[in-house]
């Protein structure tokens, strides 16, 4: 488990760090309106894919064969066609209001392509092929950074990278006995119905997972220049990368409980390893960003803006205490306790939202990271709290309650901190 976690994490790394590299690079050649274009295409994206298929990513991941035929369908015959259409709807009207037209396309289409390459990403993470993963991964972030070195613009590197990140992972995830059918076999239009169903328990939690992602850069975009936004959009998507870097590591935890649920495979015991480490990378990472962020949004980045060095720090804080909170959802999820992962979730947005809603009349961007960051701290703390009692408890109760003969030869179960 301890080397999964490694390698998911240490992938992570490295493609967050490419993803850094590329922002930095198009930044640096003046390609802001590319960077504000991505930003707002995928921020507003994101909600509609929810709004469509909410759910059905982690529902294919951790769901039984049932209900991963009908998410698949249901992203092919439903998802797809909708997120097309709001590509479309999206940029026309970003365009007037100064945002390019190609630059919001194809944004769009890194968008899709990525949709469908997260349900082979599922299949190689409940396969336990991490391995696998974070070579399609990576490999596609390097040919992205190859193009954009060689003079193409962002958004167009971005998509023929997302295009052949869902070729690799389609040819890996289907090799092996077994291996899924291909993409586009075993479609069904009543299955692709079911899966609004089947998904409900997980919908509301994808889209309070989406606000707490995208709302600031949206609610940014509303007031303030495409220049702005695309600085902020900049920190944002390198905050979001480091993200990812933890996200990958709680992947194993989540991924082993889906397979204990479902007795997939030898039983596998579950430890606090990925989430310490996790929690650890986390904190460490957080305080390299917070002591070099004027370096990399001066030097770096070459940012515009003076005020982006403090934007950054706001963003890195928030890091160590969305890893606590994304722990306890997704080991929730792996068990199926979905009612529990999606409390927290709304938690997160609710707090988000009113935070953004004090500021309606003087939102920037400083306050717009700084909601982030409260929200993301507050529930964290309150689940290290509850955590913290409810073992001081357990431990009361076990030392003022006598034991049989035969009870005390037992030893106690484990403690979650994570939320049992």
């Amino acid at each position: 488990m301890r080397s999964n976690t490694v390698v998911a994490s240490v992938s992570s790394l490295v493609s967050g760090l490419l993803n850094a590299g590329i922002l930095a690079y198009s930044a640096r050649q003046g390609q802001t309106a590319e960077i504000a274009a991505y930003s707002v295409m995928t921020a507003a994206l994101t909600w509609v894919a929810n709004l469509v298929m909410g759910g059905s990513s982690l529902l294919y991941v951790s769901g039984n064969d049932e209900e991963r035929r009908a998410a698949h369908s249901q992203r092919l015959l439903v998802a797809v066609p909708a997120m097309a259409t709001a590509t479309l709807v999206i940029a026309a009207l970003y365009a007037d209001q100064g945002y390019g037209l190609a630059a919001l396309i194809s944004a769009g289409g890194v968008m899709i392509f990525n949709s469908l390459a997260d349900l082979r990403f599922g299949d190689l993470a409940r396969q336990m092929r991490f391995i696998a993963a974070s070579a399609a991964i990576t490999g596609t972030r390097l040919l992205s950074m190859v193009l954009l070195v060689a003079g193409a613009p962002l958004t167009t590197a971005l998509l023929v990278g997302a295009a052949a990140y869902l070729l690799s992972t389609e040819i890996l995830a289907c090799r092996g006995a077994d291996a899924p059918p291909a993409m586009w076999r075993g479609l069904s239009l009543r299955a692709a119905g079911r899966a609004f169903r089947l998904s409900r328990p997980l919908f509301t939690y994808s889209l309070a997972e989406a606000f707490t992602g995208r709302a600031s850069t949206i609610a940014l975009s509303l007031v303030a220049s495409p220049q702005v936004v695309g600085c902020y959009g900049a920190l944002v998507n390198i905050y979001q990368a480091l993200v990812a870097v933890t996200f990958s590591g709680l992947r194993v935890p989540m991924a082993i409980r889906t397979r204990r649920r479902h007795n997939l495979g030898p039983k596998m015991a579950i430890s606090r390893e990925s989430e310490v480490i996790a929690v650890i990378g986390a904190t460490v990472i957080a305080a390299g960003v917070i002591a070099a962020a004027p370096w990399l949004t001066t030097s770096l980045l070459t940012l515009p803006i003076p005020e982006s060095a403090l934007w950054l720090q706001l963003l890195a804080l928030a890091l160590p205490f969305t890893t606590v909170n994304r722990a306890y959802t997704l080991n929730r999820i792996g068990d199926g306790s979905y009612t529990a992962a999606t409390r927290l979730a709304l938690s997160i947005g609710v707090l988000l939202a009113g935070a953004l809603l004090i500021q309606a009349t003087t939102l920037g961007p400083t306050g717009a990271a700084a909601a982030t960051t409260v929200a993301e701290m507050l529930v964290a703390g309150i689940l290290v709290l509850a955590a913290v009692s409810r073992r001081y408890r357990r431990r009361g109760s076990h030392r003022h309650k006598p034991l049989a003969p035969e009870q005390g030869r037992h030893t106690a179960p484990p403690v979650d901190l994570i939320g049992r």
